[in-house]
């Protein structure tokens, strides 16, 4: 039987703090972003606080938090939607995989984005969210969410959204499609997207590990990018 595993949480709080693995040390930490441990130690969303446009428009009532650690799914390829999601801090990637096994990043969700977008038309999620960065994120119900859409300014909102995501797919693409190992890696640092390990990078860039650091190898002699410290890659100016 199917199940959402990305809820965990009922209403506006969480199951116990012992389920989420939030210590009181963590407070400080969640506060800024909305969340805290009220007495009985539930994990609570302030929901006054600010959500990025258009979600701000959402009913409190159909938010709720959740807490994931690094390599935690936040739910998996196929399962039953139950709604889109919102970065609070933390990071997420989208993530297929492929014929032989490999795992591709298809988009990178950090604090203030949404992902997951497209699932609000969806009866099953179409890749795997999988957190690369410990954090705190809000679901928004699937069905506040496609009643919002009677809000023009929800829907025009919505809508400038979902293309300013089209260019970045686009240049995605676009990237993708330079067959040469050594331009595809130097496109897609003009692009920023090394912006955690090169294990990550590569796979944004549907490159094995091995070739890319071959193509930064190559880069750095040719003096196109720089390597001042093991592991750190950037343009020369």
């Amino acid at each position: 039987m199917d199940e959402c595993i990305c809820c965990g949480v009922t209403g506006v709080a969480s199951k116990t703090a012992k389920r989420t693995g939030i210590s009181r040390m963590d407070q400080p930490f969640l506060s800024v972003f909305g969340f805290s441990l009220v007495p009985d130690r539930t994990l609570k969303y302030d929901l006054d606080h600010m959500m990025p446009e258009p979600y701000n428009l959402i009913p409190p009532s159909a938010l709720r938090p959740l807490t994931r650690a690094a390599g935690d799914t936040v739910f998996r390829q196929g399962a039953r939607t139950c709604g889109l999601y919102v970065v609070k801090c933390g990071r997420v990637h989208l993530e297929r995989v492929g014929p032989d096994g490999e795992r591709f990043i298809i988009y990178r969700a950090e604090p203030g984005m949404s992902l997951a977008e497209a699932s609000v038309f969806s009866d099953r999620y179409h890749c795997d969210a999988v957190v690369a960065e410990a954090g705190a994120f809000v679901q928004i119900d699937k069905a506040a969410v496609l009643s919002a859409f009677a809000d023009p300014d929800f829907a025009r909102a919505y809508a400038r959204q979902a293309a300013q995501q089209i260019q970045a797919q686009r240049q995605a693409l676009e990237i993708l499609g330079i067959r040469r190992a050594e331009e595809r890696v130097y496109a897609g640092m003009v692009a920023g997207l090394l912006e955690s390990s090169v294990v990550d990078f590569a796979s944004a860039l549907h490159l094995s590990h091995e070739a890319t650091y071959r193509a930064l190898r190559k880069l750095v002699n040719d003096g196109r990018i720089a390597n001042p410290t093991r592991g750190t890659y950037h343009l020369r100016p």
